[in-house]
């Protein structure tokens, strides 16, 4: 009478799962916990000196509070813009070097030859840990993403919130761009069985995902457009402008150059747009539909890490140890 194997239940293939990557898991958390105590510090301090140079409560729109706040650029913020560029390029680095010896170090070790016979079978194997791994990066990266969203509010008064570096830091683009990368360095660590080569994958993809975002993110909704007989806009609403074109008193197109060519000083150009009847037309994207568009992202590129990390599965699946 032959002895039939039982596969195990999800519940003991996750504990297991988070049994055998424990170790990554646990370096994941504290890192991220070690970055996360700086960055609450100097947050604490940068809001700090926000608040006693009256720039926070204060009317953007005035010379006044401009002046606020150069002041508190020039005493609390120097190097807050490269810090931020650093948290930008970080962020995504983490899937990657979780997502690079997911698979990878298995094969290198060839533990998989062990694991696959303890009657889960290799599909299920390699679903939880990457079940596993996505779900506690994907926390980690959004409690990650609130802290750099409080961290980096006072540059918001400068830059607006649709400056690159803030919307990818954001918490729901974050979450999807690290997912990213830990599918690619997944799969990466699935067909090629090198660790390094996967984590390299996964990190230049983790660098290269946001250049491609910021190339579609204005397609997310259609743009406004706006008429503003001014050389600025006059509302002050942190939206972005995508792009500024002219028209001349009879409401014809002209080019940006040739509405140059027509005065010799700001002063000038200022006058025809006012009192000369020319048009400074901006195409923009509103400032509320700043959540709108991090959710897009983040369900875009959610499902690109689902594809991936799917794709892996199939490949462990198909491919002889």
């Amino acid at each position: 009478m032959s002895a039939t194997t039982l596969a195990p239940p999800r519940s003991a293939v996750l504990r297991a799962a988070g049994l055998r990557h424990r170790p990554a898991l646990l370096m994941l958390i504290t890192v991220m916990g070690v970055i996360s105590l700086a960055l609450l510090l100097y947050g604490w301090y940068l809001h700090t000196g926000l608040d006693r140079s009256g720039a926070a409560s204060c009317d953007p729109t005035t010379e006044a509070c401009l002046a606020k706040y150069k002041q508190f650029r020039r005493q609390y913020g120097n190097g807050q813009l490269e810090l931020v560029t650093v948290a930008y390029v970080l962020g995504g680095a983490f899937g990657a070097f979780l997502g690079g010896p997911l698979l990878a170090r298995e094969f290198e070790h060839g533990t998989v030859r062990f694991a696959w016979t303890q009657g889960a079978g290799r599909t299920r194997w390699t679903t939880g840990g990457l079940v596993l791994g996505g779900a506690v990066l994907a926390v980690v990266a959004a409690l990650f993403g609130l802290l750099l969203r409080w961290w980096s509010a006072p540059l918001e008064l400068q830059s607006g919130v649709f400056t690159p570096e803030l919307f990818a830091e954001t918490w729901p683009a974050l979450v999807g761009r690290v997912l990213v990368a830990f599918g690619v360095a997944a799969l990466a660590g699935a067909v090629l069985r090198r660790t390094v080569l996967a984590v390299g994958l996964g990190l230049a993809a983790s660098v290269a995902l946001p250049f491609l975002s910021e190339t579609v993110r204005s397609h997310y909704m259609t743009p406004l457009e706006e008429p503003v007989h001014a050389m600025s806009a006059l509302a002050v609403d942190d939206r972005w402008v995508l792009s500024v074109w002219y028209s001349d008193p009879a409401g014809n197109r002209i080019s940006e150059a040739d509405f140059y060519d027509l005065g010799r000083s700001y002063d000038d150009l200022q006058k025809l747009v006012r009192d000369g009847g020319y048009t400074m037309h901006e195409v923009y994207q509103p400032a509320d539909r700043f959540w709108p568009f991090q959710w897009i992202e983040f369900g875009w590129t959610t499902l690109l890490a689902v594809a991936l990390c799917a794709a892996a599965v199939w490949w462990v699946r198909r491919r002889a140890v």
